[in-house]
């Protein structure tokens, strides 16, 4: 059985930890014993391992306060005067754990033996403010390497994900079902209206070439995932005729956003297939897409009349699907979500501001 990632990092944390105050309390004790073995020198040592167990003490709590309070991972960049102010802290700490070292096992010899003990303490202060602030760095540059190889590893997992995502969706376009009632509803129309049956003709090869052909680009623009998705609704219409009533609202503007291809129409299927097609009346289905007051994100929403169903547990799963692909390609700020809203079901697709930007 392999460890976990978890387990690894935590490993190799303490692995440096361990080396790095290990080392420096190895050259503390190398530069006490340059004139030879006394007692003196003996707990001139021993003052200094315990300073450095101070240390990784110290810098282990302040791992634990960055991880806590997320100060590495801010989106903005990193807050600077915090850092400076809890290094600060840290070097004060320290400090007064060399005066209580050297209290305990020199007697206070630091502060016996020196003219100047102010300017002393300023300047340990000074050097250990240096190691945290080394300490911190070193970390945060270890932190960015393991967030980097995860984030490749989530790259290939996406990429497996996204195709074994479009081989589905490209089998739910071609099942029998679908395929046989278009193409009854086509075969109907021959004896009533020729050039409209062509005119169906048209659409579902279209739609059939569009969806072949969307696996091979990582993102589609808007408008172009509107024009196939006319094609796939213009055949639902011949099938369920007054049933579906389509409203759809596009600011301008957004025609360029991209998208992952076939997001849409699959958001689209859902809502025909969870509300058209178990609804007896007609029911509106309304695709919108906008962007939000302050943040700029777009949001695109595809709703449906109806009540989210108890049965819809591949639906969702689809969504969350989609939600960690829309992550994985356009950052935290992207995401989907279903809700249920005065009697409608609602897919919402968020894409933040920077991956919005029409293309």
């Amino acid at each position: 059985m392999q460890p976990s990632p978890l387990t690894g990092s935590r490993r190799d944390y303490w692995l440096a930890q361990c080396a790095g105050w290990g080392a420096l309390a190895a050259l503390g004790v190398y530069s006490s014993w340059g004139k030879g073995f006394t007692v003196y020198v003996l707990w001139f040592s021993v003052a200094k391992i315990f300073c450095a167990l101070t240390g990784l003490a110290l810098s282990h709590g302040w791992r634990a306060w960055l991880r806590r309070s997320r100060w590495l991972e801010q989106p903005r960049g990193l807050p600077l005067a915090r850092i400076a102010a809890g290094l600060a802290a840290l070097s004060v700490v320290q400090t007064a754990s060399v005066l209580l070292a050297e209290l305990l096992f020199r007697n206070g010899a630091i502060l016996k033996d020196n003219d100047e003990v102010a300017a002393t303490l300023v300047i340990l202060a000074v050097l250990w403010y240096l190691v945290f602030a080394l300490w911190t760095l070193l970390y945060t540059l270890a932190l960015s390497r393991r967030r980097a190889t995860q984030l490749e590893i989530e790259k290939l997992q996406l990429e497996i994900h996204v195709k074994d995502a479009e081989l589905r969706a490209l089998q739910a376009q071609v099942n029998p079902h679908f395929f046989f009632n278009s193409m009854n509803s086509i075969r109907a129309l021959m004896f009533q209206d020729v050039p409209a049956a062509a005119r169906a003709m048209g659409q579902l090869s279209g739609m059939m070439r569009h969806n072949l052909q969307a696996g091979m680009a990582d993102t589609v623009r808007l408008d172009e995932e509107l024009t196939a998705l006319q094609a796939y609704l213009g055949m639902e219409k011949l099938r369920f005729e007054d049933r579906l009533q389509l409203a759809q609202d596009i600011a301008p503007g957004l025609e360029g956003v991209m998208l992952p291809p076939m997001l849409l129409q699959t958001l689209v299927e859902n809502a025909i297939k969870h509300g058209v097609e178990r609804s007896v009346t007609p029911c509106q289905v309304r695709i919108t897409a906008h962007r939000e007051a302050g943040s700029g994100a777009m949001l695109l929403r595809v709703a449906n009349q109806g009540r989210m169903a108890a049965d819809s547990t591949s639906t969702r799963l689809g969504l969350a699907n989609a939600a960690k692909r829309l992550v994985l390609l356009f950052g935290p700020g992207a995401g989907c979500v279903l809700a249920e809203e005065d009697g409608w079901v609602v897919a919402t697709v968020t894409l933040p501001k920077e991956s919005a930007c029409a293309h």
